[in-house]
């Protein structure tokens, strides 16, 4: 429907919003850090493209957070379909964010209580309340300060398959290669650091031999994931902050330009020098 209309508020405001407005916060949104800047960086977002919907954030002396949604024309919305799915969207995508639930406190909505109260209670476990000023979730400020531990990759598969994806409230699970991938990235994000695979197994909780399992049963190797991340680092650093070869080949973890031109080439097909000028010219 978003798609059809071209509208991700599915025409339920006086002002539509183009479709892929979401997709492009989500990759702002690699650069946050915490939850609170992530949401934070949301509204503000949201605010240069639409003057339809408020959104506010606050704490409150109880250390309480509130995310709250006010509608300009609520008469537009007479079903609340919009202001239930945004409540939805913005507990689960954070919670997927930070790869753990967050636990609701209250959930207000302007509207009166509804017939299928019983399924609200389903979608929004907490307490629920109706008549309010506006549309909000509150939930401890505590969330606010947890670091975002989604890589760049999970958030393509994420978009890939949004919005169905998001409807179901995100649990624990997560692939093995994520999990490495975030042990790496936790150190220094400027530069990468492998550690051997008998230590990120101790971290992992596992033997050697069963990660090297668990990584083969999900069609992947530590080799595979230190490749991708290296040619994902070395193709930002060369082509969006312009760093020299020699420069990029030590953040990837090369001992000398010559064998990082040798693996850049089998990664892309071209030499580093060679990729920038086609990304010049393209």
């Amino acid at each position: 429907m978003q798609q059809e209309l071209d509208d991700e508020f599915m025409g339920f405001t006086n002002q539509p919003v183009k479709y892929g407005i979401f997709e492009m916060f989500c990759e702002i949104s690699i650069n946050c850090i915490t939850l609170g800047d992530l949401l934070e960086k949301m509204i503000n977002f949201y605010s240069l493209i639409t003057d339809t919907i408020e959104i506010d954030l606050s704490v409150d002396q109880e250390n309480i957070a509130k995310l709250g949604f006010c509608f300009a024309q609520p008469e537009l919305d007479p079903d609340d379909f919009l202001a239930q799915y945004l409540l939805v969207i913005w507990h689960r995508f954070p919670s997927w964010y930070i790869e753990e639930r967050i636990r609701l406190k209250s959930i207000s909505f302007s509207h009166k209580v509804p017939s299928y109260i019983d399924e609200l209670k389903i979608m929004f476990p907490g307490n629920l309340s109706f008549g309010e000023s506006s549309n909000s979730i509150s939930f401890d400020a505590k969330y606010l300060k947890k670091p975002l531990v989604r890589t760049h990759k999970e958030i393509k598969k994420f978009l890939a398959h949004h919005p169905a994806i998001i409807m179901a409230i995100p649990g624990d699970e997560t692939t093995l290669e994520s999990k490495i991938e975030r042990q790496i990235s936790d150190g220094d994000h400027s530069k990468l650091y492998f550690p051997k695979i008998s230590i990120l197994a101790n971290k992992l909780n596992m033997s050697s031999l069963m990660l090297y399992r668990k990584l083969k049963d999900e069609g992947t190797s530590y080799q595979k994931i230190k490749d991708d991340m290296r040619r994902e680092l070395a193709i930002n650093k060369l082509v969006s902050e312009k760093l020299s070869v020699e420069e990029v080949s030590e953040l990837v973890g090369f001992a000398e330009p010559r064998s990082f031109t040798r693996a850049f080439k089998q990664w892309t097909g071209l030499t580093p020098r060679s990729y920038c000028k086609y990304q010049s010219v393209n």
